[in-house]
């Protein structure tokens, strides 16, 4: 939060004004010791602005604000502030002194220090799309009202990457917060550009990802599944399955996630491409890129027979390599055959991975394998030996963090009854945000699922 809280202040001030007031405080503490007044001071004194008074709200209260945007009549729009949460409905009310920063897009960005509940901004033209937060350096969301939203979307191609980037981040939020629906998000996205920013997919891969380990055993999942090919195939495309002479190394990171994803969601050009190239590995090694091996290893492992399971396995047990025994045992935990996530889960308990990585290999499983319940139901019945793997920080975790996988109110009722008879008082504060975050995740696939229907369901007419 220190961090993002001095970014969000040199976006506000400044970079030149920001350094003096650090050049200041340097030399003014110079072989001496200081405290982080002494650093609002500094900058106080460089900017002429209150520091000080706009630190101590991000500095001694928790969390950070939401701003709404409201369009009103003459070029006026109202600013409204209030605390940002998810899945928190007694949180108490706080107030910020925001530095918020803005632009009419096409125009130069200026500032404006929130001090109150509410606040006005003038002459901003009713027909100009208004970006908060500039460039996403602000700790704090935006919630723009319709019109004002629609003018943002219609103005993308004029947008930069942060703010792209950070407009994605905020809609995705209030889908999260239950402020807007998932529409919203998926509408933006599709508006988006034409790009191969890893900062931009990468967020989109996130969210897709996110959404469909929540939609396991969803009747729903398979037509979000299509959905989501339409949004990624075409950025694969674009980037290919080789890298290009001169491309940035981001690509690269990119071109590995989305064959990944793409595989998870069933996209049988992808498996076919990955299985092809596993066969050329297998033959000759150097074929296969090194940055392509764990993606390609997690594909094929996620459709994976016996023959193949047992061949990754081999692999992972003959190399002497710490990197490539990572890719082969991240690979057997893929698997969605239930005989082979048995196999898989069996490893967790022998002596072929260190014991840090082989407890954790049961939580691999649980989120790749589609399967979280095998491996809780494994964890619980082995439960004494995988603690003894933990250190002692870890071991009143470990049960309840097999849970986070699962997405159904009767699991948070399991977790808190399992805490009672085989975990300490000490990990009752564990057992209450896994809890609570089962809980959340129950609600959310629910609400996630109606809405998706509706919304793919709108774009086939």
């Amino acid at each position: 939060k220190g961090q993002s809280f001095l970014r969000m202040l040199e976006s506000f001030l400044g970079e030149d004004v920001f350094r003096d007031g650090i050049r200041r405080y340097i030399a003014a503490h110079e072989y001496s010791n200081s405290t982080t007044a002494d650093l609002w001071s500094a900058l106080s004194e460089a900017s002429k602005k209150p520091v000080g008074e706009i630190a101590a709200g991000w500095t001694q209260q928790p969390g950070f604000p939401i701003v709404r945007v409201k369009r009103e009549p003459n070029g006026k729009v109202r600013l409204t502030q209030e605390r940002f949460t998810v899945n928190f409905k007694s949180a108490p009310p706080l107030e910020w002194k925001i530095p918020l920063t803005y632009t009419v897009i096409g125009q130069s960005p200026a500032t404006l220090l929130m001090t109150n509940k509410t606040d006005i901004l003038e002459n901003i033209p009713p027909g100009r799309a208004l970006k908060l937060n500039v460039n996403g350096a602000g700790n704090y969301r935006v919630e723009y009202d319709e019109p004002s939203w629609n003018l943002l979307v219609q103005a993308l191609p004029e947008i930069g990457l942060e703010d792209r980037v950070n407009l994605l981040s905020d809609s995705w939020a209030l889908v999260g917060a239950n402020r807007a629906p998932v529409s919203r998000y998926f509408g933006l996205v599709e508006k988006l550009p034409s790009s191969t920013e890893l900062a931009e997919r990468g967020q989109i891969i996130n969210v897709v990802d996110f959404v469909n380990g929540l939609l396991v055993g969803n009747p729903e999942r398979e037509k979000f599944q299509r959905y989501a090919r339409s949004l990624l195939r075409p950025t694969f495309d674009s980037l290919g399955w080789e890298s290009k002479e001169g491309e940035p190394p981001t690509d690269g990171s990119l071109r590995a996630s989305l064959i990944n994803l793409l595989g998870d969601l069933d996209d049988r050009e992808i498996i076919a491409g990955c299985r092809e190239r596993f066969a050329k590995y297998l033959a000759n090694p150097a074929s296969l890129a090194p940055d392509l091996r764990p993606p390609v290893f997690a594909v094929v492992g996620h459709y994976a027979d016996e023959k193949t399971w047992t061949k990754l396995h081999e692999l992972g047990l003959k190399t002497t390599s710490i990197e490539e025994k990572q890719n082969y045992y991240d690979a057997l935990a893929c698997a969605t055959d239930l005989v082979l996530v048995k196999k898989t889960l069996a490893i967790a308990l022998t002596d072929e991975l260190p014991t840090s990585r082989a407890i954790f290999l049961v939580s691999r499983v649980a989120r790749e394998s589609g399967h979280p319940d095998i491996a809780w139901e494994f964890a619980r019945a082995n439960m004494k030996a995988l603690r003894a793997k933990t250190d002692a920080a870890g071991a009143n975790r470990y049960g309840p963090s097999l849970f986070t996988f699962f997405s159904d109110d009767s699991r948070a009722a399991e977790l808190k009854t399992y805490a009672k008879t085989n975990l300490p008082a000490a990990a009752a504060p564990e057992v209450a945000k896994v809890v609570d975050e089962v809980r959340f995740r129950a609600q959310f696939k629910k609400r996630l699922a109606s809405q998706l229907d509706a919304w793919i369901e709108k774009r086939k007419r």
